[in-house]
């Protein structure tokens, strides 16, 4: 394993904690805690699977993206996502579990191969995406939903 991998599974690891916490944890934080270590091997799982297509089988982004998709779905329908399970909420769930994900798959990624920079001007879209999510989880936090 190289340094930029070890680098990509750190950074996800952490992402996926501060991530989870803004977005799914923080109003019932001693149940979370009360999942670990579980839950961080859980998370751990997750990050190995992008990594193991990322770095020995070197995919492209474009095919780790839908195999982000897959491993999203499964997980958030294992989960039983309420937003995912409700008909009128599917679509825009996806949308928003689409950009959480993004940032927790190649953020990363772009921030240990020290590509950010490149990222944001060659993708005026992609980039943005991934970000969107900040936007509805302050808005969650503030009590706005």
């Amino acid at each position: 394993m190289n340094k930029i991998g070890i680098s990509y599974i750190a950074l996800s690891l952490m992402f996926w904690i501060i991530v989870e916490f803004l977005t799914a944890w923080n109003y019932r934080i001693g149940e979370w805690i009360g999942y670990m270590p579980w839950i961080l091997l859980e998370y751990l799982l997750i990050i190995l699977v992008f990594w193991f297509f990322l770095f020995p089988r070197n995919w492209s982004e474009k095919k780790v993206f839908f195999l982000m998709l897959v491993v999203m779905y499964l997980f958030e329908f294992l989960w039983q996502n309420p937003l995912l399970l409700n008909p009128t909420s599917f679509v825009p769930a996806s949308l928003l579990l689409a950009s959480i994900w993004g940032f927790l798959t190649f953020v990363p990624l772009w921030i240990a191969r020290k590509e950010f920079k490149k990222q944001l001007r060659e993708h005026k879209f992609k980039v943005p995406f991934y970000f969107a999510w900040i936007i509805a989880a302050l808005l969650f936090l503030l009590g706005v939903f």
